[in-house]
């Protein structure tokens, strides 16, 4: 098939969950045969070599765009424009009539056959269209807001959560509509799409690793004892881990074992938060890295306390996929196929959480028997292999929908 993957970010250089997906994602088309055009937002400052999304695509077509991070910028006046328009802020940034009559121009050629949205966001600019849209699903967008408003302390800020997050569950509703097929990172999430519109096909598509390229490292370091956590911290629900970790977490494992070390791994951290944090108890922050794997390889344990966000998360599968014993809690580790006990440990208190690292710490057998398992699970149901495998089925489903409806004529899926 002919595809126009319609994204917002571009995904080079592939260094968080968003892009690692959009790439697996892209790389499974590609593999399977389909010829791709990808057109996206992108960085005026974007990297000369697009390895290896040009050989994959045989075409690529960038709008300039900066992107403000959500997670520093308050830009009051258009999140009040937003509300009283009954509009989801979060969605109506990316709005632009250049890209619309991008995507437009695209599909007036006849050529598409066709429409991946890569996440809800993207929905926003592609025009009606007779094309089918598959409904790439990095996320289920609405459940983090709703998380984050039961979570949050202040008034004004959990109020505008409910809201927020109500607008984007009315968008994702409506997308779902307009959609042909869904794509979903894990079950959990295949069933929270199918509650917005029960007759939509979701197919788990699941994130991806390639745990043939992965360090590995024995997990035997009694001397250097190094907790490790990685991730964007421009993205909330990581740095909401960050501070449970460090202020619930941390003094508890500190109280067993004084000199270990907590490294966050990760790009642009605020400055407030490593002023709070950095170089008390044993914390490090290491921004923007060239490359996880060094890190992932000398943590004695990986620790993943999220209290917020949806979808499935590629810092455990890489962690799983070096061999390497993660604690989570059972927000962090949803929607993975991990055992909890032999390829993963579990724990949402506080005290639970610690004494699981502790624990672990303890034991370098238990840590050996962990990571061996959780390697092998990765490696059998998070591969790129089996990625190409579902996107094959799933867009199987849409040519066999298509040949069954051309007698119909064909059935406008815009707005």
């Amino acid at each position: 098939m002919r595809i126009l993957f319609v994204s917002t970010i571009l995904p080079i250089p592939t260094n968080n969950g968003r892009a690692m997906r959009s790439m697996s994602v892209l790389h499974g088309l590609w593999g399977v045969g389909h010829d791709l055009t990808f057109v996206s937002f992108a960085p005026r400052s974007r990297a000369a070599n697009l390895e290896p999304l040009s050989r994959w695509c045989s075409q690529i077509d960038l709008l300039n765009m900066e992107l403000p991070n959500l997670s520093e910028e308050s830009n009051y006046f258009e999140r009040i424009k937003s509300l009283l328009q009954a509009k989801s802020y979060t969605i109506q940034r990316f709005r632009s009539h250049a890209m619309r009559a991008k995507i437009q121009a695209h599909l007036s050629t006849g050529t598409v056959d066709l429409i991946v949205c890569d996440s809800l966001v993207s929905f926003v600019n592609v025009p009606k269209t007779s094309a089918p849209i598959a409904l790439n699903c990095h996320n289920v967008e609405h459940v983090i807001l709703k998380r984050y408003a039961e979570i949050e302390p202040n008034f004004a800020r959990r109020l505008y959560a409910r809201i927020e997050g109500a607008l984007i569950r009315h968008a994702e509703r409506d997308a779902c509509r307009r959609a042909t097929i869904a794509m979903a990172c894990s079950e959990v999430d295949r069933i929270m799409l199918r509650e917005l519109r029960a007759s939509l096909p979701v197919f788990v598509v699941p994130n991806a690793v390639d745990g043939d390229s992965v360090q590995t490292a024995d997990n035997h370091n009694e001397q250097d004892r190094l907790l490790l956590f990685q991730g964007g911290m421009d993205w909330y629900p990581n740095r909401d881990a960050v501070e449970f970790f460090a202020e619930q977490i941390l003094p508890l494992v500190r109280a067993e074992y004084p000199g270990v070390r907590f490294v966050i791994a990760g790009r642009t951290p605020s400055q407030d938060l490593v002023e709070r944090l950095d170089g008390k108890n044993g914390i490090s922050f290491t921004g923007t890295v060239p490359n996880m794997a060094p890190y992932v390889a000398a943590a004695t344990v990986v620790v993943a306390p999220l209290r917020l966000g949806s979808g499935t998360r590629i810092k455990i599968l890489e962690a799983c996929a070096a061999a390497k014993p993660v604690v989570a809690t059972s927000l962090g580790a949803e929607g993975l196929e991990l055992d909890n006990g032999k390829q993963i440990i579990l724990a949402d208190d506080p005290a639970k959480f610690a004494a699981s690292v502790i624990g672990l710490l303890r034991d370098s057998a238990q840590r050996d028997e962990i990571g061996r398992s959780a390697r092998r699970a990765v490696m059998e149901r998070y591969s790129q292999a089996v990625v190409e495998l579902k996107l094959n089925f799933a867009l199987s489903s849409i040519a066999h929908n298509k040949l069954k409806s051309m007698a119909s004529g064909p059935i406008e899926t815009g707005l």
